[in-house]
Parts: C-alpha cells; sequence; structure tokens
C-alpha cells in the first residue's frame, strides 16, 4: 500500500497563529511523521493576505505547500508571491475565482513516490467573490486529472455547500477539508465512498477572540456598522486546528481523518 500522510493546518491568522505553529509543529510532526505539511495562509500576515516574510517563516518550519482564499488578495506583497519561483510551486489560491490573478489554483506535490494534487476552490454561498461554481471547476480538474489523488481545501462560508460539495465529489477526492469560517466542526467523517470530509478545520490564531480577531473591537463592529476593521488577537492563548488525514494513494481512498486541537496558554 502506498500510504500517506497529510498535516493540514485552517486558516492561520497573524503573528499569534506562527507563534502557536511554532511551538506545535515540531511535536507533531514527531508524533504523526506527516508526509505533507499544508497550511491555508490568506489571514497569515496581520490577518490579511501574506508577505514574503510571513511565508518565509512557516517555510522554516517545513511546510510543504499554502492554500489561500478570498482575503489573500488584500496585500500587495503578498499578490507578488504568486509570480515568485520560490512559491510558485507551492503556494494556490482559490482556482474558480478572479481568473486574472496570477497564481495557480492547484499543483502537484510530490515526495518520493507520494503524488498528490492539492486544489483550492472557494464557495459561492454568501460570498462577496462569485466565480464558476466549485462543483462544476472540480469535474473539470478532475477530468483532466484522472491518475491524481486530489485534496481539497473548500474555502467556503455555508456549512451546506460544503457538504454538499463532500457528497458530490464523494469517491473521486481524497479529501475535502472546509476553510474560511474559523470555527473547527465536529463533523470529521470518511464518507461512503472514501473521501475524507470536515466542515472547517477551524483556525490557528488567538483562542479569546472573534474568530481570531480581537473580541472588543469585533463587537463593536455589529453594535456599530461601519467602524474600522479588527486587527487579530495579538496576545494570551492560541487555538491550534488541524486535520490528519491517512489515506491510500493507489486506491485514492481516506483510511482515516483525525481532528487534531491544542490550546496554548500563554
Amino acid at each position: 500500500m502506498n500510504k500517506v500522510k497529510i498535516l493540514f493546518f485552517g486558516d492561520i491568522v497573524g503573528a499569534i497563529g506562527r507563534k502557536g505553529l511554532a511551538e506545535i509543529l515540531p511535536k507533531w510532526k514527531e508524533k504523526y511523521s506527516p508526509d505533507f505539511i499544508i497550511g491555508n495562509v490568506e489571514n497569515l500576515s496581520h490577518g490579511r493576505g501574506i508577505t514574503p516574510k510571513t511565508l518565509r517563516e512557516l517555510d522554516a518550519l517545513g511546510f510543504d505547500a499554502y492554500t489561500s482564499g478570498n482575503h489573500v488578495w488584500e496585500n500587495e506583497l503578498g499578490v507578488a508571491c504568486f509570480s515568485d519561483p520560490h512559491w510558485a510551486n507551492k503556494l494556490v489560491r482559490p482556482a474558480n475565482i478572479k481568473p486574472g490573478q496570477p497564481g495557480k489554483g492547484y499543483i502537484v506535490l510530490v515526495k518520493g513516490k507520494k503524488s498528490l494534487l492539492l486544489l483550492n476552490l472557494n464557495g459561492n454561498l454568501l460570498m462577496k467573490e462569485e466565480g464558476e461554481l466549485p462543483f462544476t471547476f472540480f469535474d473539470k480538474v478532475a477530468e483532466e486529472n484522472p491518475d491524481l489523488p486530489i485534496f481539497v481545501d473548500l474555502h467556503a462560508e455555508a456549512t451546506s455547500e460544503k457538504e454538499a460539495f463532500g457528497h458530490y465529489v464523494d469517491g473521486r477526492a481524497l479529501a475535502v477539508i472546509g476553510t474560511h469560517t474559523h470555527i473547527p466542526t465536529a463533523d470529521a467523517k470518511i464518507l461512503g465512498k472514501g473521501t475524507a470530509y470536515l466542515t472547517d478545520v477551524g483556525r490557528t490564531g488567538g483562542h479569546d477572540s472573534v474568530v481570531g480577531f480581537e473580541k472588543n473591537p469585533a463587537i463593536k463592529r455589529f453594535l456599530e456598522p461601519g467602524s474600522r476593521a479588527f486587527d487579530p488577537q495579538i496576545k494570551g492563548s492560541i487555538e491550534v486546528n488541524a486535520a490528519l488525514v491517512t489515506a491510500d494513494l493507489d486506491k485514492k481512498q481516506a483510511i482515516s481523518l483525525l481532528q487534531l486541537r491544542e490550546i496554548l496558554d500563554k
């Protein structure tokens, strides 16, 4: 059996999220021995997009690839990373939105005899950036790459859209792991035809917060619409959420899906 372990971190929010990763990842690498380490980085740099500096921090921790989402366009320094040869083959953006933007929507990761197609898709429901349906976009990618197992980061707001998508691609995707809401859901499962599914893996970032951002300014935005954007939690406890997918690459089926969650008190 050509078995693979994929360790996937949900939205990494700001410096506090990067700090949590620096503490947890070496321990989890030793404990779980993942073949591929992937993280969603759309909130990596102070909650808004990416920068070369913040990506290099994750490179140093041993990440193999990065997915993103709708907020990745909010930092000009980060947009340039999609054209940088250093990250061009390890950084992906939602494939089904903003076709004119730089970057790739999917890449093939190779390590020894293990190959994996990493696909980043955006949901359409309740999202500002609408594009081609993730359902039909997946169909095209799967048709063009029939021999490769596909790992999907579905970056979406609506739980119904995520779950419907999971069932739609069951047996054709190795895994569908949701991101974007920053709240871990309690529904990790292997679907009937062998696809690992989780509606949202949750954030790596501030624990005493509103989705990783300072709670008082976040509350104020509900009470006073139009108030200024808020910033990530800077200090305090950190939550680290991830999904560990173990799969049979020959059968293109998941064997197990384990949710990992740890709270670091600082």
